[in-house]
This record gives structure tokens, C-alpha cells and sequence, in this order.
């Protein structure tokens, strides 16, 4: 029954405490997340996704070269022990080895092109979404300057009525 007990405080506990964590893209902690703010979270996301698929590609591109002189090794021990079988079992090996190292080196440059794109895709969108921003905020600024002007004449005619009516 304890044990029930506990398990429901720290659920508790931790559903409380999830609630009142604000978000990771939350810079300044106070309660909302910025366009800014969410832009500087993707492009942190984006370089520690580029990072990490960088450190994968570099760490299959290793492996693959280590097998290629695995298999070199075996052929060259292969070809001093004059075994014909195992040369060409060796030899199947190291073509086989050398295919999938060439193979690890073809996706790897392809998804370092796919990266750039990406990247390329989202600088782009940024500009736009900024371009964007600027246009709004214009015609925002304009719309506000035309209310202004409008309240102002209208303010501007309903003291000449004040005065008129004081007059008479």
C-alpha cells in the first residue's frame, strides 16, 4: 500500500513539476516563446542535428575503411599461405568491403548535399518570414497612422460642434 502511496506522490510531483516548466525555446523565461526566440531554437536544433548526423556519417565512413583493410589483411594472409579458396573467399571479401565503403561515401556526400539544401531552404524561408514581419509591421504602422489621422479629424470636428453649441 506504501508503495502505491509513493508511486502516486512522485507522479504527482512529476506532473506538477512538467506543468511549470516553461519552454526549452523560451530564452528569457517569461512565459511565451518570441518568433526570435523560436527561430534561434531551429537553428540550434538544425546545427546539433548537422552535428550529429556529421559524427554518424564520419563514424560509419571509419568502420566501413576499417573493414576494407580487415579484408586486405585477410587476402594478403590468404595469398602467403598460397590457399587458393581462401584467396578467393578473401578476394570476395575485399570487393565486397570496398563496395560497401563506396556505397558509405555516396550517402554520406548525398546527405551532406541534402544538408546544405536544407539549410540553404530554410535560410531562404527566413528572409521570406522576415520580409513578411517587415511588410505587416508597415502596414500595421499605416493602418494606425490612418485611425490616428481619422480620430484626431473627428475629435477635431466634434469640438467645433462644442463650440457651436456654445455659442448659440
Amino acid at each position: 500500500m506504501k508503495k502505491i502511496a509513493v508511486l502516486a506522490a512522485v507522479a504527482c510531483a512529476l506532473s506538477l513539476s512538467a506543468c511549470n516548466n516553461n519552454s526549452s525555446m523560451d530564452k528569457n523565461n517569461d512565459g511565451d516563446t518570441s518568433i526570435g526566440e523560436k527561430l534561434d531554437h531551429s537553428i540550434e536544433t538544425t546545427e546539433e542535428s548537422i552535428d550529429e548526423m556529421k559524427a554518424n556519417a564520419d563514424a560509419e565512413l571509419a568502420k566501413a575503411e576499417e573493414n576494407v583493410k580487415k579484408a586486405q589483411a585477410d587476402l594478403d594472409a590468404a595469398v602467403k599461405s598460397g590457399d587458393k579458396k581462401a584467396e578467393e573467399a578473401a578476394q570476395k571479401a575485399l570487393d565486397d568491403a570496398k563496395s560497401a565503403w563506396e556505397k558509405t561515401k555516396d550517402a554520406a556526400r548525398k546527405a551532406g548535399d541534402k544538408i546544405e539544401e536544407g539549410v540553404n531552404n530554410a535560410v531562404d524561408a527566413t528572409k521570406e518570414a522576415g520580409q513578411k514581419t517587415g511588410e505587416a509591421i508597415d502596414n500595421t504602422a499605416e493602418k494606425v497612422g490612418d485611425k490616428t489621422k481619422e480620430l484626431s479629424d473627428d475629435a477635431k470636428r466634434k469640438a467645433e460642434n462644442v463650440k457651436k453649441a456654445l455659442e448659440n
